[in-house]
């Protein structure tokens, strides 16, 4: 609802990858700028009421300080991983896999660690057009074993007939490489032979770490682009939210700026909340269709067992946002807002609830799968002694987004965001 011309420029620019892509994004910027300078009819439109709150200082520490060091991050990142599943392959042409294979997959966690802190506060051109580039990046939930076993065999008969630009995301991003860095099984998953997939036969787990390069290839570049689509010397998206409100900004005004920002952060009650939690610990409704009762399917990052990890880097990427303290600087955060407002309570209340979950997904057991499948006393259900680890998480989360659904908004007089549920489920 509130995706501006800017952001949507620099993602079409974007989702064709490469060095062309970042070529084109300084160019793309400033056309892209050029065609809002009209927001507003010529004049800087009026913000929210005057309330002593310097929304501008705040969207420029949140860009400069929070954002762009995670943009950042997340390129260095992805940037390692295909020199990582060379080693891997070189070592599967040299024989059988073993520690290149450990070193690639780590380099793999690392850089799906750095898009988690990304994806919990998406806005600008990631979020675009419907999150387009965020899902060429990494595209969770959506995933296409088949459409991948279809890939290994042809991309390994073909290398030359293969482009990642041209496949859909359930078979590109980080999501998928997880699928070919774990995935041991020798049979395919469709319902009929994919054609050259008899033909394979040892030659599998090296034609999977060659899909794999060819993907980590395109992460990094899509991951270098954005990055670069953020700096000041690039497109200075990191620029156009700090001069929200100002000509030339995509922003009308900075309490609009300040209001996509929150929408970004809601991540955590759709994503966190519902879907890593609740669905898949059966704590609601979920795709295998059960109430309490785990849903395997709803886990993220299942094959590596990394779920955990990733709603810690969710949650601490979050408490960067709304407090504003980072390692290397503290400036205004939502907590600030809500106390230039006369709401000191609330925001200690909430930077409490933030930092509760925080410390209830530091006690979620690394190993999440096996904290939802152990079934001790072969009753069928799962009574590991982590499972209540998980539904005490849930349970912190949703202390912390009941406030964000309700006063949170009302006091700042911030919008919802279209695809979150608003009553306090």
């Amino acid at each position: 609802m509130r995706s501006f011309d800017l952001a949507r420029a620099l993602a079409s620019a974007l989702v064709g990858g490469g060095s062309g892509a970042r070529a084109v994004v300084g160019a793309v910027a400033v056309t892209a700028v050029a065609a809002t300078g009209g927001c507003g009819g010529g004049s800087t439109p009026a913000d929210a009421a005057a309330d002593g709150f310097d929304r501008s200082a705040m969207l420029a520490h949140q860009a400069s300080h929070v954002l762009l060091p995670i943009q950042e991050a997340f390129a260095a990142r992805a940037a390692e991983l295909p020199a990582a599943l060379d080693a891997h392959c070189a070592e599967l042409d040299a024989g059988a896999p073993g520690p290149a294979r450990d070193a690639a997959r780590a380099a793999w966690g690392r850089a799906v660690d750095a898009w988690q802190a990304a994806d919990a506060l998406l806005i600008g051109p990631a979020a675009a057009d419907m999150k387009t580039l965020r899902e060429r990046i990494y595209a969770w939930p959506l995933l296409s074993p088949c459409g991948l076993d279809r890939d290994t065999a042809t991309s390994w008969q073909n290398p030359g007939g293969y482009d990642p630009a041209t496949r859909l995301p359930n078979v590109r991003s980080l999501t998928s490489i997880e699928y070919l860095l774990y995935a041991t099984a020798t049979a395919h998953t469709c319902a009929t032979l994919p054609p050259g997939w008899d033909l394979l036969g040892p030659d599998l787990p090296r034609a999977r770490c060659r899909l794999a390069r060819r993907l980590a290839g395109d992460v990094a570049a899509q991951a270098a682009a954005l990055h670069d689509a953020w700096r000041a010397e690039g497109g200075d998206f990191v620029g156009a939210l700090a001069r929200a409100g100002q000509a030339g900004s995509p922003y009308p005004t900075a309490h609009a700026a300040i209001n996509e920002l929150s929408d970004g952060m809601f991540y955590v009650d759709a994503m966190v909340k519902d879907m890593k939690l609740a669905e898949a610990a059966g704590l609601a409704v979920n795709a295998c269709g059960s109430v309490e009762a785990p849903c395997l399917r709803e886990v993220e990052l299942e094959r590596s067992d990394r779920a955990a990890f990733a709603i810690r880097a969710n949650l601490g990427a979050l408490r960067l946002a709304f407090t504003g303290a980072t390692p290397a600087a503290d400036g205004p955060g939502f907590d600030d807002f809500l106390r230039a407002l006369g709401q000191g309570e609330l925001a200690d209340r909430m930077t409490a609830s933030l930092d509760g979950a925080i410390t209830a997904a530091g006690a979620l057991p690394d190993s999440y799968v096996t904290a939802l499948t152990t079934d001790r006393d072969g009753d069928g259900d799962v009574d590991t002694a982590d499972y209540p680890e998980i539904v005490a998480a849930h349970a912190a989360v949703k202390r912390l987004t009941d406030d964000m659904k309700s006063q949170f908004l009302t006091v700042l007089a911030l919008e919802l965001p279209d695809d979150v549920a608003a009553d306090n489920d």
